[in-house]
């Protein structure tokens, strides 16, 4: 699998700090957010991540350099407009090369736990080959994510029958109840190839933005293949004030001293394998 990995938000919400450090920076628990979306290709096992920024996010760039520190081959590709996520997935067509590989997105400022379940999502995504497949959660508000209308479970698997993006009245969102319960797609996603050409027959949306969400529903009417696998682990969705404080806290709050302490020893190392790259 080739990595993506979405940068190029302008962080908005958490001004007036993102006007001088990109959200991907910030720092979640004991390294910057960006540092987990790497973390978590490499326990996937990739090898190669394409990063889209836009921006103000050179500094981001001057962080990774060339990956080499992560032992990750990192290419870059500037987003020129914040258009939508389906948008900047699409703005990295050109740089991945290899048409044969299938891709794992992954948003910047979101972070998973445990990471194991990213293993398993792009093991389930190999095993039954359909063109997408997301990582999906429970919520109690559909109103701030993508939702997902589902077939039924086979353990934790679900084929999906209709995505919305961010539904805004009970007339949008009250079909993709399932028990009373909605599924948010998390900001993860395995996907062919072939949902490049599904981006670009995608036409903007809501604020003029291509979603891909909306690329992948028209897969789905298209009778491709598309699943959703179920998790209950924690979901670190950092995009406004109120998120980024319950992150550090959901992070540090079950650990004992000794553990923060293993991870600052982690943090001296990390700084140290960064004196001797440069």
């Amino acid at each position: 699998m080739i990595g993506i990995i979405p940068a190029a938000g302008k962080g908005t919400r958490l001004k007036p700090i993102t006007d001088a450090i990109p959200k991907e920076l910030l720092i979640c628990g004991s390294k910057p957010l960006i540092e987990h979306a790497l973390d978590s290709m490499n326990l996937i096992g990739i090898n190669r991540v394409c990063i889209v920024t836009g921006h103000k996010k050179g500094p981001l760039m001057d962080f990774i350099k060339d990956g080499a520190l992560y032992d990750i081959e990192v290419d870059y590709v500037y987003q020129t407009r914040a258009l939508g996520l389906g948008h900047a997935v699409l703005c990295t067509k050109n740089k991945v090369r290899d048409n044969k590989k299938d891709l794992f997105v992954l948003n910047g400022d979101t972070v998973i736990e445990p990471k194991s379940v990213l293993s398993e999502m792009a093991a389930v995504h190999k095993k039954e080959k359909p063109i997408a497949t997301l990582l999906i959660h429970e919520v109690s508000d559909p109103k701030r994510w993508g939702v997902a209308k589902l077939d039924g479970f086979d353990g934790n698997i679900s084929e999906v029958k209709k995505l919305f993006e961010k539904p805004q009245n009970e007339s949008e969102w009250k079909e993709f109840a399932r028990d009373g319960k909605y599924y948010a797609i998390v900001g993860v996603y395995c996907l062919g190839q072939k949902m490049y050409q599904y981006l670009e027959k995608t036409q903007a949306g809501r604020n003029d933005e291509i979603q891909l969400t909306d690329a992948i529903e028209l897969a789905i009417k298209n009778k491709e293949r598309v699943l959703a696998m179920k998790f209950d682990g924690s979901w670190l969705d950092i995009g406004a004030p109120k998120t980024f404080l319950l992150a550090q806290w959901d992070f540090f709050r079950n650990k004992t001293e000794k553990e923060v302490l293993a991870l600052a020893a982690e943090w001296d190392a990390h700084a140290s394998k960064a004196d001797r790259i440069e």
